[in-house]
């Protein structure tokens, strides 16, 4: 038996008899009796010199997941030899997990049986409901709620997230309804009363305040056309990580999503823009002034699903790629674009304790 692979981390120790396929692994079949299990190029894993029996025990693994591997692969006539070398190969590739612990409640939708199967597939011990459990204890707060901030809290509330932080008395427009979000009943009345109105319709809902004083994990602000970094000052001395979401003329700019003292921050961005163009400032105060841009739909689906994602990313403990780095989604084709970000040394934002 040969085997090949991309790369994931082994799964955690555990006895050989509790272990199970890692749950949401395909299991399909190749050319010349080869066997891959999962889909994904980064752990997808190929088994080729296996009998028919040995190739259906995999099948049956995949099908059957009360089943122990030890009892499919007697019933299905693998020698224990065999069976041993097989199951070794599939834990070293992390394929298998221990079976998933005592139910945990969720915030997410379904009882949280979708995310909780993709988000296991992240995990070592494949316990998605352990990643979702950890969203369901955090905070996040969210300053900007027109349509993109709007949308970026039905997301983060609908991936389990516990306690949404809502800042925006801004009254809703015409121009906010739709994505899911505010309806024209909801025209006229402040932002966030009106999500926070919509987001307790939901079950189970979120915890939701409106100008609350909780202290978030995260924190999202959502601008126009240039980011003011005084905005971020309380939230850098605070040490709180914080996403930038900027709204220009037919893009947006989602990051950096700023680790306070360990990557930089939006005051780095600013000096950086001054850097290039002496008359940024100028026309960085200009911009800062004019109306409220304006968010097309598709630009703030792409634009609050990206947001959302490094929000997510950093709650579960991964490291977002908008640290760092600016993601710049454009139309017409709505593509991130991503560009790097260093500290800027007239900044002085590392010096801040982490």
């Amino acid at each position: 038996m040969s085997t090949s692979r991309t790369g994931r981390p082994a799964s955690l120790p555990s006895p050989r008899a509790a272990l199970r396929l890692r749950p949401g692994t395909p299991v399909v079949m190749r050319s010349d009796g080869a066997v891959q299990c999962g889909a994904d190029p980064r752990w997808a894993l190929v088994l080729d010199g296996l009998s028919p029996a040995e190739t259906s025990w995999l099948r049956d693994l995949s099908d059957r997941r009360h089943v122990t591997p030890e009892q499919s692969a007697t019933r299905r006539g693998v020698a224990p030899a065999r069976r041993e070398l097989i199951l070794d190969v599939l834990a070293r590739a992390g394929m298998l997990v221990p079976p998933a612990p005592a139910r945990r409640t969720s915030l997410a939708p379904g009882e949280a049986a979708a995310d909780a199967r993709v988000l296991g597939t992240l995990r070592t011990d494949g316990a998605g409901l352990a990643t979702l459990a950890g969203r369901g204890a955090a905070t996040v707060a969210l300053a900007g709620l027109g349509r993109i901030g709007a949308a970026i809290a039905l997301l983060v509330a609908a991936a389990g997230v516990g306690r949404l932080v809502l800042h925006d008395p801004q009254p809703v427009q015409t121009t906010d309804v739709g994505l899911g979000a505010y309806g024209e009943q909801d025209v006229g009345d402040p932002r966030d009363v009106a999500l926070a109105r919509l987001l307790n319709r939901r079950s189970p809902p979120p915890d939701i305040q409106v100008n609350g004083d909780a202290e978030p994990d995260v924190a999202v602000v959502v601008e126009s056309r240039a980011a003011l970094p005084a905005r971020f000052t309380r939230l850098m001395s605070a040490a709180v990580p914080h996403l930038s979401v900027v709204a220009r003329e037919a893009d947006v700019a989602v990051g950096p999503l700023v680790r306070p003292g360990r990557s930089a921050c939006v005051a780095c961005l600013d000096a950086e823009r001054a850097d290039q163009d002496r008359d940024w400032p100028l026309v960085a105060a200009q911009l800062r002034q004019g109306p409220e841009q304006l968010q097309e739909s598709s630009l703030t689906a792409l634009a609050a699903a990206t947001a959302a994602g490094q929000v997510l990313a950093q709650l579960d403990g991964h490291r977002p790629t908008a640290v760092g780095t600016c993601l710049e989604i454009a139309l017409p084709d709505c593509l991130p674009r991503v560009r790097k970000l260093d500290p800027h040394p007239r900044c002085g934002c590392l010096a801040i304790a982490p």
